[in-house]
């Protein structure tokens, strides 16, 4: 399994035990324009404020240990976290990501 996919299995785990949905949570990787990994993690918009967390401390927890984990492997990353419904919503207005960044 190589890094990128390894992160998002532990992504994934992480996520998965803070939600209330998790059969509606997806993680997509892809790469962003300064050629970092990026995730995009997709929830329920009532497990969005589970992953965030008060003052967004929980997002902040999981970033640091995913830039951890990825300068293990020497790539860099970007995570993140909104609803479901915010991405349909973009999709149809034609927006950029305005995604919840904790």
């Amino acid at each position: 399994m190589d890094a990128p996919e390894a992160l998002r299995e532990f992504l994934s785990y992480v996520v998965a035990n803070l939600i209330d949905h998790p059969q509606q949570a997806t993680i997509a990787i892809g790469t962003n324009v300064n050629g970092a990994v990026a995730y995009r993690v997709q929830l329920a918009p009532e497990d969005v404020r589970h992953v965030i967390g008060k003052n967004g401390m929980t997002i902040s927890a999981i970033r640091s240990l995913l830039n951890t984990a990825a300068a293990k492997h020497g790539i860099k990353i970007s995570l993140k976290v909104g609803s479901a419904r915010e991405e349909d919503a973009e999709a149809g207005a034609g927006a950029a990501e305005p995604q919840t960044e904790a």
